[in-house]
């Protein structure tokens, strides 16, 4: 898609901001007809290829990491740590500077009733997964929001995070519910941690002129998420 084009830069300069923390990192964002390329083909990467095609807005990244002695419980609680989603930064193209994304972050209990709770943290033995709650501010699409999903295996870490809220740019329905979605895949070896990701979004039908600012946002707010966890395995 050309409006996809459009984003590359965007794309490519956060990817370099961020390489800094990453032994070796590839980005890419998908056009129309693209395949994913980079998700082994493991339970997670067929699922993810499965559901790609339904999705116009579509980028992916992998990139391996320096374990340093962290478990498996390690990196399950930096994924839990809600609240650390704070502060996250993007590069504004509006602003051409880096600014704050999400300006607040936490744990909720429900999805509706959301009552600010503590995040969820392991001792021990990780469960084979969780279903968790977050709200999340950012400076666009204000407070909704997100079902955080985990699945542990040995050494083996997915999570899933999608919208629960419609998002909305202003008065308009920029993203219904469901339709944003950001999954990671990370495999823990002897040394490294390596890190899949994929994000998919599905705008609501917009206006022409908004097309452009919708998808930035939306691109934003995919490698966003991935950099608050590269930046959590890196400072810890």
């Amino acid at each position: 898609m050309k409006y996809m084009r459009k984003f590359s830069v965007l794309i490519l300069l956060t990817a370099f901001v961020l390489s800094t923390y990453a032994e070796d990192k590839v980005s890419r964002i998908l056009d129309k007809n693209d395949e994913l390329t980079l998700y082994p083909m493991n339970h997670t990467g067929k699922y993810v290829a499965s559901i790609a095609p339904s999705y116009p807005v579509r980028v992916e990244c992998k990139a391996t990491y320096k374990r340093n002695g962290k478990s498996a419980a390690d990196i399950a609680n930096i994924l839990t740590d809600i609240s650390s989603i704070k502060g996250t930064q993007y590069y504004s193209q509006s602003k051409k500077e880096v600014t704050t994304l999400f300006t607040d972050a936490y744990t909720v209990d429900h999805p509706r009733h959301a009552n600010r709770i503590e995040d969820h943290s392991f001792n021990g033995t990780l469960p084979m997964g969780i279903d968790i709650y977050g709200m999340l501010e950012d400076s666009r699409f204000k407070d909704n929001v997100y079902q955080f999903s985990y699945l542990f295996d040995e050494n083996h870490i997915t999570l899933k995070i999608t919208n629960m809220d419609n998002l909305k740019y202003g008065p308009i329905k920029a993203i219904e519910t469901h339709c944003f979605l950001v999954l990671m895949d990370i495999v823990l070896t002897d040394d490294e941690i390596q890190v899949y990701n994929a994000g998919f979004c599905k705008p609501a039908v917009l206006p022409s002129f908004m097309e452009k600012r919708v998808n930035s946002a939306i691109t934003n707010r995919m490698d966003a998420l991935y950099g608050w966890f590269e930046k959590g395995i890196t400072d810890r």
